[in-house]
């Protein structure tokens, strides 16, 4: 798994949509368990985690997998310099 934390003034929908555009389909990483239906569920969150909501929003997950090509990782690499330039 690669991960890439985004900066705070890039939305993550927009970046993701703009990967997705360039052909790199990159997905958010994860929902933090207290905002996951089994969190609000059964969890005891006693007060906010604003850190935990920020790093949610921000983390997407990137391609990779055993056997790509130096083409493919380059792709992805100057996908995702271009969103940040954006």
């Amino acid at each position: 798994m690669y991960y890439l934390l985004l900066a705070p003034d890039i939305d993550r929908d927009l970046a993701l949509d703009r990967l997705r555009v360039r052909g790199v389909r990159s997905v958010f990483h994860y929902v933090p368990l207290h905002s996951s239906p089994a969190g609000k569920k059964y969890g005891r969150v006693h007060a906010t985690v604003p850190v935990t909501d920020d790093v949610a929003a921000r983390l997407i997950r990137l391609p990779i997998w055993v056997g790509m090509s130096e083409n493919d990782q380059a792709r992805v690499i100057e996908s995702v310099m271009h969103i940040a330039m954006a």
